[in-house]
């Protein structure tokens, strides 16, 4: 069973494409940090689908308490006022990183942080290419939530994008 490490805005992609659900049903398990959770609370996004996924266990959150929150003080400043990594960034890739869990993410500057730190990274694509190989959706819906998604979130790389819901579309 591989575990992945989500930040924030892969959370709200898959509730946003409407594949969140299948995290439930996938052999990938998912976890997540507090930080990201608060930072889920006081946004405007409404985000009742993840905390149902936390309730049901199908969204694992580590909280960073004690001597775990002092080591993640002490990441953090490897990158404050160097790079603009926030401390929730910091908390998803150092968990990722201590864990040797895969971290999804769409951030680039995060994405690249986490390869310098020899962190496996991907994005939602690497979820819903793994979705489709399990059977959860067929080529042709997970193109549709990928449209959907990319009218939702303008700041995807729409080329990217397209080709991979051409690829779904020929499966």
């Amino acid at each position: 069973m591989e575990i992945v490490v989500s930040d924030t805005q892969i959370l709200i992609d898959m509730d946003s494409a409407g594949i969140l659900e299948l995290a439930a049903m996938s052999a990938i398990h998912f976890h997540t940090v507090d930080l990201v959770m608060a930072e889920l609370h006081r946004s405007s996004f409404t985000h009742p689908n993840i905390d149902q996924m936390v309730e049901n266990g199908d969204l694992e959150v580590f909280s960073f308490n004690g001597k775990d929150a002092l080591s993640l003080f002490s990441f953090y400043s490897k990158f404050a006022g160097k790079t603009n990594l926030t401390i929730t960034d910091c908390a998803v890739l150092k968990y990722a990183k201590d864990n040797n869990y895969r971290m999804l993410t769409g951030d680039r500057k995060l994405r690249n942080h986490a390869e310098d730190e020899g962190v496996m990274v991907s994005g939602i694509l690497y979820l819903a290419e793994h979705f489709v190989d399990e059977g959860l959706l067929t080529g042709n819906e997970m193109a549709l939530r990928l449209e959907r998604l990319m009218n939702i979130n303008p700041r995807l790389p729409k080329a990217i994008f397209t080709d991979w819901i051409k690829k779904f579309r020929n499966i």
